[in-house]
């Protein structure tokens, strides 16, 4: 029996400090592209003491595109520092200064 796969879709996953799931969200990835996301506004961030996130972007066939993982300041909204991870294996990492 085949394993199944995720298609067509963006998983995303956020954790406050100690660890916990704060949010997480699985959506068609043409709607992830066309709208605003949570990490998007400073508010909604400190709010749920947002201070990771990893998200999944899968292509139509199953196969993951793009993994990256941001990272944020739960007190001020502000992101930190990031990394994707591209289909090609291409790394591209940045450091935002506060």
């Amino acid at each position: 029996m085949p394993t199944p796969k995720i298609k067509n879709a963006a998983i995303l996953i956020g954790f406050d400090a100690s660890g916990c799931n704060v949010y997480s969200e699985s959506i068609v990835i043409h709607e992830y592209y066309d709208s605003e996301h949570l990490w998007d506004n400073p508010k909604k961030i400190t709010k749920i003491k947002l201070q990771k996130l990893i998200g999944y972007l899968f292509d139509p066939k199953g196969k993951l595109a793009q993994e990256f993982h941001l990272e944020f300041d739960p007190k001020s909204g502000e992101q930190l520092k990031s990394w994707v991870k591209f289909e090609d294996g291409t790394i591209n990492e940045s450091k935002y200064d506060s």
